[in-house]
């Protein structure tokens, strides 16, 4: 970007978008110094609009309204008659989509309805919809402040389940408005139907709206002459009217005023964007409009002359060239710099923070060291109209119409300094990175970069710390929930990254290992597999065995073999992988704790609770010690030792920590994300192990609602939590209900749990335990024989989960009379529980138990006492003597055991 003395015309300058006085006619904002914020409950010609609703959700996105906003009458007429149209017919008011030529005023044709009918709404929230990735995100905060999710834990999950609540819940007279939407086929999938008041507006330059969304078609056209002069009339002091006075003379200087509009407005075209940057320049320099005239036929020459592949008149370039003339170098070099950035808000930190540290050429270099010049040339660009300031947000906004014809200019004129700005953009978006994408405190600097990635050109950049922030996102997206998101970026940025660079690249390898993770999360277990596999090869002979990247990888591929269901395998692999990570990365580092994490996950598949209890104990500590109590992995290591505890049979002591755990996670995040969930889940099954059955078929009844309305009713963890209520419902001898949800769940399996895994097999041992409670032992033992072979081929005989099944087995056996059966089955089952599970675990205790009524049953009465009695004795221990099992114990009745799923 070399000095320009004397500079050159700056061709493209101009704005698009309101500055903080709001929108124009076609409701864009212009002219002079920022005015003030307008009330949102006024508007020129109408009365003040009381009924807003006391608690409206209204979305900070949305543009500030402009008081002086013009016309557009009948667009906003036909808007307002299309989205009120009601029949009894109409039980769900289609999608309005504006559409027109960029720059044309659709999005202030809505900012403006958003503005004036808000009080018909409880919700008003604006999606920037240009990319999928930036609609998730926009549903993602009406979660948060919906209270129904809790999106930087759990982003995806918690996009449906705002769609579910506009769908259904509380929540009525909702208006969501879509700007700037590409791709109809994926904004359909985030329109919620099932609302006759719940209203969507599209804006769009797309035709196709109705052929996928069945939406209602408003075109936006240009302004009209009326429209037009009277625009030019209110905002140039040199055009304003003063035709109320009686003067012949004043009356015909009107006359010549309206006259010079008319000429200006037909010279433009009507087209708003360049009626608002005319309007802008006149009021600004305070220049007759014959002079502005003159500039625009020289500039509109100029600009015929020449060929920029842009969709838009020649005139609108043309305004935009005159206002160039009065910027200062440093609003010129800004306005440049900002070309190359995405149409989404700039934060100005990332700026202001970062601008001496990234070696940019010496022009632009001054402006950005020096924070009151970078404000004063910010200020100017505002007061041409050539971007939109929001000082509340400390974000600035350029025009996507301003971008694309900067840079097109730009590459006709001064191809050499494009390269130079667009290495600018780089270097300031790579500084933002604060380098550990683990840590939720850092989220705040990762947002200011996200939105520009792609549009900047961070996906085939030379530029390595920037492709360093592109890992680091993905990995960060990945770990708070963002999982499509991340997908979605890691493979497109992967793809190109190959090509560029080969696949043994450094970064290229560092970038697969997250993308294995994210496909792992979508449950692409064999593509993953293969990717990791592959990937780990290349790290080890690239870059070693103990690099940091390689363990990385090898740590991902020991995913890969717990999804695929091999956990000795899986756990070999943990114990060689912690000594490694202990020495490279340190004992408390966060990466070395997953390892640890992953080490207790192995244990417990394997049934080998007291080890898992040990490894989670150990990993909850460090990371409360490194990372504090409410960070959610530390959070999750209490939940998976309450899951240990239940395990190794310590109830009591379960539940105590699942309350805990629920208590911290409310505190922190609120009611309704995964973590919250899946620790009522456990919490559920501690309270059923403990003897409150009423109590735990309450939490299970919501865990399972809450389960279905934020994943879905037929999604892998509903079905978990669904296996868990058919014991609950069970134990409250609600047995029909308990045979429907069995047989629901158990329909289901096929398509969650394949190939079949402990979710189809807990599924049908406990369906079999209530057919047998509904006395039909035989359709019991048919099950049951088939699970004890599955789990058997699985996890071997001696994992508890088949010794809980082959319990229930010998209690079938006994049932339909063949007591020989049971009681062998039983005595051996007896002794491997002991040596498997200990002698106090409750479910060696209920085999016992069985047992003794097997050894009565064949006539070994001292044998079956005594063993009644040990039992009896170690119950005491065990379990409260009020116990329901105990006392059906007592009682001499047979003991049923359940499996909860992992």
């Amino acid at each position: 970007m070399p000095n320009r003395n004397p500079r050159p015309p700056l061709s493209t300058a101009f704005h698009a978008l309101p500055c903080r006085g709001g929108t124009m006619a076609c409701g864009f904002s212009f002219l002079g110094p920022p005015v003030p914020h307008a009330p949102w409950n006024t508007r020129p010609g109408s009365a003040l609009v009381d009924d807003v609703t006391p608690n409206l959700i209204f979305s900070e996105e949305i543009p500030t309204r402009n008081p002086h906003f013009t016309g557009r009458a009948q667009e906003l007429r036909i808007l307002r008659e299309q989205l009120k149209a009601s029949s009894p017919s109409i039980l769900v008011q289609p999608a309005q989509a504006l559409f027109g030529l960029g720059g044309i005023g659709k999005t202030d044709i809505a900012t403006e309805y958003a503005h004036r009918y808000r009080g018909d709404y409880d919700i008003v929230w604006w999606v920037r919809a240009e990319h999928e990735d930036r609609v998730q995100d926009a549903f993602v905060k009406l979660g948060t402040r919906l209270g129904i999710a809790h999106a930087e834990a759990q982003r995806d999950k918690s996009i449906w389940a705002v769609l579910n609540e506009l769908r259904t819940g509380r929540y009525d007279r909702w208006l969501l408005i879509f700007d700037n939407a590409v791709e109809p086929e994926v904004i359909k999938r985030y329109l919620p139907e099932g609302r006759p008041h719940g209203h969507v507006i599209i804006t769009s330059r797309e035709r196709q709206w109705r052929r996928h969304t069945k939406a209602g078609m408003i075109e936006v056209t240009a302004l009209s002459a009326e429209e037009a002069v009277e625009l030019l009339r209110k905002r140039v002091p040199q055009l304003a009217s003063c035709a109320e006075q009686d003067d012949p003379l004043t009356q015909q200087a009107d006359r010549v005023r309206h006259d010079d509009a008319l000429r200006l407005a037909r010279a433009l075209g009507n087209l708003p964007i360049a009626v608002e940057h005319a309007a802008a320049y006149l009021a600004e320099t305070g220049a007759p409009v014959s002079r502005y005239l003159e500039l625009f036929e020289q500039n509109a020459h100029t600009l015929l002359s020449q060929h920029v592949d842009i969709d838009y008149p020649h005139a609108v370039g043309a305004t935009w060239s005159i206002s160039s003339r009065q910027l200062n170098d440093d609003a010129v070099e800004l306005f440049n710099l900002f070309a190359f950035f995405s149409p989404e808000p700039m934060a100005e930190e990332l700026f202001i923070t970062h601008g001496g540290v990234i070696g940019a050429p010496a022009a632009l270099s001054d402006v950005l060291n020096d924070a009151d010049r970078f404000r004063l040339a910010v200020r100017q660009l505002a007061r041409y109209s050539l971007v939109k300031r929001d000082g509340g947000r400390n974000v600035i906004t350029v025009h996507r119409v301003v971008q694309s014809v900067t840079r097109g200019q730009m590459e006709i004129e001064r191809p050499e300094d494009c390269g130079a700005y667009r290495a600018t953009v780089h270097a300031l978006l790579a500084a933002t990175n604060p380098g550990n994408p683990d840590l939720e405190s850092n989220d705040a600097q990762y947002d200011r970069s996200l939105d520009h990635l792609r549009s900047a050109g961070a996906l085939d950049t030379e530029n390595v710390e920037l492709r360093q922030l592109v890992i680091d996102q993905v990995r960060r997206l990945l770990l708070r929930g963002g999982h499509e998101e991340a997908l979605r970026l890691g493979e497109d940025a992967l793809r190109v990254w190959r090509a560029t660079w080969g696949r043994d690249n450094e970064k290229v390898l560092q970038l697969s290992v997250e993308v294995g993770n994210a496909t792992r999360l979508m449950s692409r277990y064999k593509e993953t597999l293969e990717l990791n596999q592959d990937t780990l090869e290349r790290l080890k002979r690239t870059l070693g065995d103990e690099h940091e990247t390689t363990l990385l990888c090898a740590n991902s591929y020991g995913g890969d073999l717990r999804a695929l269901g091999k956990f000795t395998e899986a756990l070999e692999l943990d114990l060689k992988l912690l000594p490694l990570f202990e020495r490279v990365f340190g004992p408390d580092h966060p990466r070395t704790l997953n390892v640890r994490n992953n080490l207790g996950a192995d244990y417990r598949r394997l049934g080998r609770f007291p080890e898992a209890l040990e490894e989670d104990e150990r990993t909850y500590e460090l990371r409360n010690r490194t990372l504090g109590s409410t960070d959610l992995r530390t959070i999750r290591s209490k939940d998976s030792i309450s899951v240990d505890l239940r395990g190794c049979g310590r109830y009591q002591l379960s539940l105590e920590v699942a309350q805990d755990v629920i208590s911290i996670l409310k505190e922190r995040t609120g009611a309704e994300n995964l973590d919250s969930l899946n620790a009522h889940k456990s919490y559920a099954v501690a309270l059923r192990k403990v003897g409150r059955y009423e109590e735990a078929l309450s939490e299970s009844e919501q865990v399972v609602r809450r389960y279905s309305a934020f994943l879905g009713g037929e999604h892998r963890y509903t079905l978990r939590a669904s296996i868990n209520r058919i014991n609950d419902l069970r134990v409250t001898d609600r047995l029909r209900e308990a045979e429907e949800l069995g047989r629901w769940a158990l329909e289901l399996c096929p398509d969650i749990d394949n190939p079949k895994g402990d979710i189809t097999w807990a599924t049908t041992v406990n369906l079999a335990v209530v057919l047998r409670s509904r006395n039909r032992p035989e359709d019991a033992r048919a099950l049951d024989e088939s699970a004890v072979q599955g789990l058997t081929d699985i996890f071997g005989s001696e994992h508890p989960l088949t010794l809980q099944a082959t319990a229930n087995l010998a209690s079938d056996y006994a049932t339909v009379g063949d007591i020989a059966v049971a009681r062998e089955l039983g005595e051996e089952l007896y002794e491997t529980s002991r040596l498997v599970l200990g002698e106090d675990h409750p479910d060696t205790l209920a085999i016992g138990a069985n047992l003794s009524l097997d050894r009565r049953a064949s006539g070994l009465d001292a044998a079956a006492e005594e063993l009644r009695t040990e039992i009896m004795r170690r119950y005491a221990k065990a379990l409260s003597s009020q116990h329901p099992i105990v006392l059906i114990t007592r009682q001499r009745g047979r003991v049923n055991v359940d499996i909860e799923p992992y």
